[in-house]
């Protein structure tokens, strides 16, 4: 299980599409997850980092001899674990922490960590002076979004980026609207 909640947030995916990997699905040589008929019915690659994917292959190591076709988080059965028990052990996992939960739908929330991928994507890519215009689809396509409206969602401005934004917009734009001048 600590390998599912690392593709969580290390990858941005959905809790569906990591309990339903194949072995066949996660191309430990290639450093390539193939997400089938994920949300709108969409496959997608993706690329994890480099060290979630060594991680991968040391977990990997111990099912060996598992034919493609096989789970690759596999619960006791055999089978996939249910969206449940993610859930619910994500809520044990919280209250072992000491982290409350706010109550249904106000979290920390498993799904949450999706969010926090995108947005860290952002801020990476913001600090770095990428062109977010130019990097919002590849993010989209990333998280199997079918357009940007749906990978806006994910897109909060947070705290530790809002001085960065301000400082830059002042920067290039600052002279647009002229200072008004006290008498």
């Amino acid at each position: 299980m600590p390998e599912v909640f690392r593709l969580l947030y290390g990858c941005g995916f959905r809790v569906g599409e990591v309990l339903k990997l194949r072995v066949r699905d996660v191309d430990l040589n290639q450093g390539i997850i193939t997400v089938r008929q994920g949300k709108f019915r969409k496959d997608r690659l993706v690329p994890p980092a480099l060290p979630l994917m060594n991680r991968l292959r040391k977990y990997a190591a111990h099912f060996e001899k598992c034919p493609p076709e096989a789970i690759f988080f596999p619960g006791p059965s055999g089978r996939p674990f249910s969206l449940r028990t993610v859930y619910t052990l994500f809520r044990q996992l919280l209250l072992q922490c000491g982290i409350s939960h706010g109550g249904r739908g106000k979290g920390p929330r498993i799904h949450d960590a999706r969010h926090q991928f995108a947005v860290r994507a952002l801020q990476r890519w913001y600090q770095d002076g990428e062109d977010l215009d130019a990097k919002l689809p590849l993010l989209a396509t990333y998280l199997g979004h079918v357009n940007l409206s749906g990978t806006q969602h994910y897109l909060h401005l947070t705290a530790e980026l809002f001085p960065e934004i301000t400082a830059r917009a002042d920067a290039t734009f600052g002279d647009v609207i002229p200072r008004r001048n006290e008498p």
